[in-house]
């Protein structure tokens, strides 16, 4: 016999309990069940008596919230006598497989997480160690990567809780793809504090401030992840660890580290998200850093493509409108976008001369101030290792770039191919001036004359090589100028025989090179201040580390300043500084014979037989010299008279060397002469009109010689 309280008192029929509808409980039939036209009927069911139901915490492993009970009205709409058995199966058969769907969900997830980590930038952590964030101290380990301006920003951002924004796995994949994942802060963070400090503080590509609150943000908001800071934390890094002060080991400039290859993939894989995203400046300045790296490795040339999206991207922000930005925001973000336009602006007109290609940003569609030579914040401004010279780098960049957009303005653009020699003299000239005029603008305990004398350092080895890399830029104006490379040249027809012309004109594929071997040759005064600019650069440059960012963003250089070394070897075999040019030459011929087989622009591998045929040239002009040299020193002692000066030492430039050596430098030439007779100002048909500027950021420059103005080129200079 049951217990009454074993069987469980229904307060609804059979027909109002499977349909969860209140039952009114009349006899002998309820409302429903007439509504219906089903038996009213009331079965006793028996109370499970056992163990009760184990709870599971919210915060266990494997914990699944309770599903809510399907509406099973569809199915059970007929008429009801008794609680179907199969019924209740179909039910159970429903839930375990809405079961199996979430967890399938859950495993996916999970999957995709651990795919994001092997993905993910190596780390190097030993094996089990915990990678979050909050692992460990943070307010002690950031104090030594941040400023102090900036640690309170990330300090604030990272207090919060981080239980208040965790999502499960499952609901993150349905929102959105997740991003691949970056290394802890801990490993990262170094790097990143490197960046800023040695690099950003002089091209100021990002503001620290910001990208230290969404870097923060980052760690302790995961759902807030997106893919293009992820490029541009990658960009960071690799630049980061592709410092000028730091050298290759081993000199083997062939291989990269592995972190900086996965650095560079993981940001070119966002790439086609970059190049349209402008609601704000994350695909702007991941663009910019990826050009900075592509002018750091043997081919430059996708470097010249990204510009060009770079300064597309500039117009649709309106970065070059100092109105626009000014009154849509604040000072500092009207500066900082001020800035960021200036450094597109200085790649653009640099990757133009070097690629021979015209650049993408006119000079008349400005309306911005030049950098300050000042700025409140500091930033650009490079010191003397005293503390007592200044100047902004990035004013100075940002005027030699001008200057590269004017020499192909004038000299390498199609329209330029068809002027005389005369007028294409009148501009070398103009143009020569004004980079003369840029030159003196520099402090002279950091030009290119004075840092080549050895001895004490008035540069620290960062300043020395950002210096050194804006002063070869405008060394490689200044050869462009100048014409060295023409067919006509001097060392080119005395020194390079047919073969080398072949080899030389061969090499020179693109209609912008062979441009450059049209050219007026160099006249002789311009190519004896080549020689000493030639000698200055090459002795800076063996004062550097020998890393791979300071060999190919100056590789150009390089060997411009060999071959015209070589050639005055070959032409004046006897001058002061011949040992000094002979041990510079035989250092670059060093390192040109590592990157012969992976230069991309200057074609090392084709050229290497002019450079070999210049060096053999050399060694026989300078044996030939010292031959005569002895002969001349025994004709002298055997006729030797009380009195008599003594012979000339070795390398002497007096009037005896003169009798052997017969390519002493002459100072002028006839042929100097009768061009510089020419009547520049008054010769008709230049039609320089169309290269007049008025107004601009860069007015200040045609005011008059005499004003002792900074960076001022001059009335008469073409601007």
């Amino acid at each position: 016999m049951e217990s009454v309280s074993q069987l469980s008192r229904r307060k609804a029929c059979d027909l109002c309990f499977v349909k969860k509808i209140k039952c009114d409980m009349v006899k002998p039939q309820c409302s429903n069940c007439k509504q219906y036209s089903t038996d009213c009927k009331t079965t006793a069911v028996r109370r499970r008596i056992g163990q009760p139901k184990k709870q599971t915490g919210a915060g266990e492993p494997n914990s699944i919230p309770s599903l809510p009970t399907p509406p099973e009205s569809d199915a059970l709409s007929g008429p009801v006598e008794s609680p179907d058995r199969g019924k209740q199966t179909e039910l159970e058969a429903r839930l375990s497989r809405i079961e199996a769907q979430l967890q399938q969900v859950l495993s996916v997830a999970s999957a995709v997480i651990s795919l994001s980590n092997n993905n993910a930038i190596p780390t190097g952590r030993p094996e089990g160690q915990d990678s979050d964030l909050f692992a460990v101290d943070h307010k002690e380990t950031l104090s030594g990567w941040f400023d102090n301006d900036a640690l309170p920003a990330l300090e604030a951002t990272m207090s919060t809780s981080s239980s208040s924004t965790n999502s499960s796995p499952s609901e993150v994949i349905l929102r959105h793809p997740l991003p691949p994942n970056l290394p802890p802060l801990a490993e990262i963070g170094p790097i990143i504090n490197a960046y800023f400090s040695q690099i950003n503080s002089v091209i100021p590509l990002f503001s620290q401030k910001d990208f230290t609150r969404m870097l923060s943000d980052w760690y302790t908001f995961p759902v807030s992840r997106t893919r293009a800071f992820w490029a541009v934390v990658n960009i960071v890094l690799a630049l980061g660890s592709k410092l000028p002060t730091t050298p290759v080991a081993d000199m083997d400039f062939s291989q990269e580290t592995s972190g900086f290859q996965v650095y560079m993939r993981n940001a070119q894989s966002v790439l086609s998200e970059l190049v349209t995203r402008d609601s704000d400046l994350l695909g702007l300045q991941a663009m910019l850093g990826l050009v900075l790296l592509h002018n750091t490795l043997p081919d430059p040339r996708p470097g010249a493509v990204l510009i060009g999206a770079a300064v597309r991207l500039v117009h649709r922000l309106r970065l070059q409108s100092k109105m626009d930005i000014e009154a849509l925001y604040p000072e500092d973000e009207a500066v900082h976008r001020c800035r960021l336009f200036w450094i597109t602006y200085m790649l653009d007109k640099e990757i133009c001369l070097m690629h021979h290609t015209p650049s993408v940003q006119c000079d008349e569609d400005i309306d911005q101030d030049l950098p300050s030579p000042a700025p409140a914040d500091g930033v650009g401004d490079i010191y003397t290792a005293d503390g007592l010279q200044r100047v902004n780098y990035l004013r100075l960049r940002v005027r030699l770039a001008h200057l590269h957009g004017k020499v192909y303005d004038l000299l390498y653009s199609t329209r330029s191919r068809k002027l005389s020699p005369t007028e294409r003299t009148a501009r070398v000239v103009r143009l020569s001036t004004m980079l003369e005029k840029w030159r003196l603008s520099i402090p002279s305990e950091m030009s290119l004359t004075s840092l080549s004398k050895g001895g004490s350092r008035p540069l620290g080895r960062l300043e020395l090589a950002f210096m050194f890399t804006l002063q070869s830029s405008w060394f490689h104006c200044m050869v462009m100028v100048h014409g060295i490379w023409s067919t006509e040249a001097a060392w080119v027809r005395k020194n390079v025989s047919p073969n080398g012309l072949a080899t030389l004109e061969k090499s020179e594929t693109d209609s912008g090179r062979k441009c450059c071997m049209g050219q007026n040759p160099p006249l002789p005064s311009a190519w004896k201040r080549t020689v000493e600019v030639s000698r200055e650069c090459l002795a800076v440059a063996s004062q550097l580390p020998e890393s791979d960012c300071n060999v190919w963003s100056n590789c150009g250089a390089f060997f411009s300043a060999l071959v015209i070394l070589l050639s005055n070897l070959c032409e004046y075999p006897g001058h002061e500084d011949l040992e000094q040019d002979r041990m510079l030459v035989r250092w670059v011929m060093n390192i040109l014979q590592k990157i012969r087989d992976l230069a991309v622009i200057i074609p090392l591998q084709s050229m290497e037989f002019i450079v070999i045929e210049l060096e053999r040239r050399a060694e026989i002009a300078i044996a030939e010299a010292r031959r005569k040299r002895l002969m001349l020193e025994e004709r002298l002692r055997g006729v030797w008279v009380q009195g008599f000066a003594p012979a000339p030492e070795s390398g002497s430039q007096g009037s005896e060397v003169a009798q052997w050596d017969g390519a002493a430098v002459r100072e002028t030439s006839i042929e100097e002469a009768k061009i510089g007779a020419v009547d520049i100002s008054g010769e008709q048909g230049l039609a320089m009109e169309m290269f007049e500027q008025q107004g601009g950021p860069f007015e200040d420059w045609t005011v008059s010689m005499q004003e002792p103005q900074l960076f001022d080129f001059g009335a008469a200079i073409v601007t």
